[in-house]
């Protein structure tokens, strides 16, 4: 996948997801630490997050499915899985 197929997909999903993810709230400073780990190029924890972040709406998704619900709008305060 290229960088620009990337860039369409995450347009897509901002535009689709629009929304809901307005409604999301992160814990408090999670702007700011990521900014630090772009300042400081700490790439490697900013792809573990994404990593973190996909694997948890595998799990979300399969646990919905799996009960018989249906998918997660994103308005909880709180996931299945908690830090």
């Amino acid at each position: 996948m290229s960088k620009d197929d990337i860039k369409a997909f995450l347009e897509a999903m901002r535009t689709h997801h629009e929304s809901q993810i307005a409604g999301m709230e992160l814990p408090n400073g999670t702007r700011e630490f990521l900014h630090d780990c772009v300042a400081g190029s700490d790439l490697d924890t900013l792809e573990f997050m994404l990593k973190l972040s996909y694997l948890m709406g595998l799990q979300t998704g399969f646990a919905a499915s799996e009960a018989g619900d249906g998918m997660p709008d994103g308005s909880e305060p709180f996931g299945p899985i908690q830090a």
